[in-house]
């Protein structure tokens, strides 16, 4: 029997298969990255600028001590205005005084805790919210600063952060209340 001879050879090579095989690799490889990079993805689609929601919001700055007299006291009233119970000892503050990040270190929510800690800038943290495991709604809360932190005319920030968010880069806010101290 004659063998046929062809022009092309028999080497089986088809540029058209392997070209729809690139293709269908890039393809899953461009899926493979885009499931990776969906998180970071989603963080983008939000705006930048969007303020944390105010829970634990800023009632009152007092400046008066207990005789009556104006001594600037620096006693700040929180309450929580959310619908939800925080668990104190899963939250921690800063505190801003003219867009200016003051070294008041308050690592815990909860009185309890706090007593043990390391703490600057603050005297005590009371009230009913405090006290408990969890801060619950309609619940007070006092930060007594140290005397004369705060004056008439200042712009008080007070950012809530969640010590058990897993971030990269950035504390995870759950609440910032700002008010202008008169």
């Amino acid at each position: 029997m004659k063998q046929r001879s062809s022009k092309k050879g028999d080497d089986g090579v088809s540029p058209v298969i392997a070209t729809l095989l690139f293709i269908a690799l890039a393809l899953i490889l461009c899926a493979i990255l885009v499931a990776c990079c969906m998180p970071f993805i989603s963080l983008l689609e939000q705006p930048l600028n969007k303020s944390p929601p105010e829970t634990l919001a800023i009632v009152s700055v007092d400046h008066y001590n207990t005789k009556g007299e104006k001594t600037y006291e620096s006693i700040v009233t929180l309450k929580n205005i959310g619908r939800q119970s925080l668990k104190n000892s899963d939250y921690r503050a800063e505190i801003y005084i003219n867009d200016i990040k003051q070294y008041i270190v308050i690592k815990t929510l909860s009185a309890h805790d706090f007593i043990s800690t390391n703490h600057f800038g603050i005297q005590l943290l009371y009230g009913t919210g405090p006290t408990g495991y969890y801060w619950d709604p309609n619940q007070d809360g006092i930060f007594d600063l140290n005397d004369r932190t705060l004056h008439p005319g200042d712009l008080l920030q007070i950012d809530i952060i969640d010590t058990n968010a897993s971030s990269l880069s950035f504390s995870k806010i759950i609440s910032r209340s700002i008010k202008l101290i008169e």
